[in-house]
């Protein structure tokens, strides 16, 4: 079931029609084109994980049948990658013309650091597809995955709750956004296999 990637819809076009309807921010203004990139970079990796969690039953039962499943985790992951250098480019370049210090936010602070390590999981999950004497290591891969996603969804927490330009809500706004990376977040631990992950059963290290 499509869960996490319907609730990203549900969030992100909330967040949207906010910015770009009630608020009215311009398309031509850079500032815009941050929560754009950084709502496509929640829907793309909720995608991803969602593809990489469909890796289930039948699916997991031999490479060729997981095929499917891994591109489209790579694709999905690739469409974040691309999201993310919008967002991170759209706002340094906005803060660097305002001439306003960087990462002086939680907000800030929190996707810059999701950012760097988002980055790195991605190669490193292409890495180890191919080139198969790395693969050894792709439980961490997996957590290192989960603990990104929880990550991503905690820093949209800290910019809703806030608030920021083009974004004022009231406070029951504020808590049926948060709520909704709650439930993705419930909804993407509800189906992750210890298994998979450091320390899972070795004999199940090939189900996902």
């Amino acid at each position: 079931m499509a869960l996490v990637p319907l609730l990203s819809l549900i969030y992100a076009g909330t967040v949207l029609h906010q910015v770009l309807v009630v608020s009215k921010l311009p398309l031509d203004g850079l500032y815009t084109w941050h929560p754009i990139c950084t709502n496509l970079f929640i829907i793309f990796a909720s995608l991803g994980i969602w593809s990489a969690q469909s890796i289930r039953g039948k699916a997991a039962l031999s490479r060729s049948a997981k095929e499917p499943y891994v591109t489209r985790h790579g694709i999905f992951n690739w469409l974040a990658l691309f999201s993310l250098v919008g967002a991170g480019a759209t706002i340094y370049l906005n803060k660097e013309r305002a001439g306003r210090p960087h990462l002086a936010t939680y907000h800030g602070v929190a996707g810059a650091s999701v950012a760097g390590f988002f980055v790195m999981n991605v190669f490193g999950g292409g890495a180890m597809n191919t080139v198969p004497s790395l693969y050894k290591y792709i439980k961490f891969h997996r957590l290192n995955g989960y603990i990104l996603f929880l990550a991503l969804l905690g820093a949209h927490g800290t910019a809703v709750w806030r608030g920021y330009a083009g974004f004022k809500t009231e406070p029951t706004g504020r808590y049926a956004l948060v709520g909704l990376l709650g439930a993705m977040g419930l909804a993407v631990l509800s189906g992750v296999k210890l298994s998979l992950l450091p320390g899972g059963a070795a004999a199940k290290a090939k189900a996902n």
